[in-house]
């Protein structure tokens, strides 16, 4: 029986060692060429590595090609259905269908798609990041033996992977090395056009509007085509972003108006929260801050998921600080940091640090230095260096006004220094 696929993804799932699993039944040695598919055990071993492992024999179906044809066609209209409705319910519901009811095929490449799909569905879900970790970690053993499609898929999870857990440059590697090769693999429209949406927020977050918005175009064209109202309501909202960025703040204001009236024309409520949080970053920037405030505490309370709910608690937190409303600051940064330790949200690392930072800056104690140091050397590690600009000149400030001036140079200067790296600055001269 060709099973070593089944045997290594539920080890390394269970994150149980092969010197542990093989204990009493194999030696590790064999383990491993078991699992790499190199030899096939008998079936007493086969059968002891399943049970301590807790597989379901039964569930084992060796090769029926019209059984395997007809999971593969259910496996990829489940995946269509999830991506395209973009409801957490329905993922939830479907990635609980798959692991209770899908067979255990001998065919490895099926087993893969099988693999990268629940994958890419837990991804959405966001839930024990430790897990998906070991997963990407498990699958990337045996990327030689993907097929183009599974490559792309492979690619893909590990970008949205590290954009959700907020470490975006790294994210960008991985995009960017699927679109050197879009063109020979094998999506539909849907599925390209998904991709496109994706690709379009990621470099909207990175301020690379003018990329951003040749692929939000083309994601709105295919969304129009279809009257899929709801996504088309999305491509207006990140327009509305890219605009802003651009100082475009009229043309801006005009996306947004145009997303509200689908909200209102085609009942979409649960878009309106992102809506209103655009318009209150909007009115942010444009020096408008009682507006801003108005429209994240309308935003805050539209959104449901906890998740989504961080986005407008770090906005209201920031532009509190901005207002030097102290008990505010505190206020909002204990709520967001009590729904990322009480609740099961996870990979928001980054929000954590905001949250600690702005409540410690604006404390009775004053900004503690652990804190801050620990704040600017993460989003060193993550290469978010406009974040560690922007921390290193706060804690540079707090040195400075505490009378501690050599402290104070040196965080200026570090300041300076992560300042041009995120602007792309080599010399002086360049400025």
């Amino acid at each position: 029986m060709k099973i070593g696929h089944l045997i290594r993804a539920e080890r390394v799932r269970q994150d149980m060692k092969q010197i542990v699993l093989a204990k009493g039944i194999c030696t590790p040695s064999y383990l491993s060429k078991i699992e790499r598919n190199l030899i096939e055990p008998s079936e007493d071993i086969a059968e002891l590595l399943f049970n301590r492992l807790g597989i379901d024999p039964a569930k084992l179906q060796k090769k029926d090609v019209k059984t395997e044809k007809e999971f593969k066609e259910l496996l990829l209209s489940t995946y269509k259905l999830v991506i395209t409705s973009r409801s957490v319910e329905l993922t939830e519901k479907k990635l609980d269908y798959l692991l209770q009811n899908s067979p255990l095929f001998e065919n490895d490449s099926l087993y893969y798609t099988y693999l990268l799909i629940t994958l890419r569905f837990r991804i959405i879900l966001g839930k024990n990041f430790e897990e998906i970790s070991r997963e990407i970690e498990a699958l990337s053993d045996s990327v030689d033996g993907f097929d183009t499609y599974q490559k792309y898929l492979f690619l893909l999870n590990q970008a949205l992977f590290y954009y959700n857990s907020g470490i975006r440059k790294k994210a960008i590697s991985y995009f960017e090395e699927i679109v050197e090769d879009l063109d020979k693999i094998p999506l539909g429209d849907w599925e390209k056009a998904e991709f496109y949406y994706v690709i379009a927020i990621l470099y909207t977050s990175d301020e690379n509007t003018f990329v951003a918005i040749e692929y939000i175009r083309k994601a709105l064209n295919y969304f129009m085509e279809t009257l899929q109202m709801n996504r088309v309501l999305e491509c207006y909202i990140i327009i509305g972003v890219t605009r802003k960025l651009n100082e475009q703040f009229e043309e801006s204001l005009e996306a947004y108006s145009k997303a509200m009236q689908l909200c209102e024309e085609f009942h979409l409520d649960d878009q309106k929260g992102i809506i209103y949080h655009n318009i209150g970053n909007l009115n942010s920037i444009m020096g408008n801050s009682e507006q801003a405030i108005l429209y994240f505490k309308k935003s805050y309370d539209s959104k449901v998921v906890d998740n989504e709910k961080l986005i407008s608690i770090l906005c209201l937190i920031m532009e509190h600080s901005k207002r030097a409303e102290k008990a505010l600051v505190l206020k909002w940064a204990n709520i967001g940091i009590d729904i990322i330790q009480e609740s099961e949200v996870e990979g928001r690392q980054s929000y954590l640090h905001h949250f600690k930072f702005y409540k410690s800056l604006h404390s009775e104690e004053g900004l503690s230095e652990e804190i801050a140091l620990a704040a600017i050397q993460y989003f060193k590690d993550i290469q978010e260096f406009k974040l560690t600009h922007k921390y290193c000149i706060a804690l540079a400030d707090w040195y400075y006004y505490n009378r501690k001036y050599k402290l104070s140079s040196i965080y200026y200067r570090e300041a300076n220094t992560y300042g041009n790296i995120y602007r792309k600055i080599v010399k002086w001269e360049d400025l």
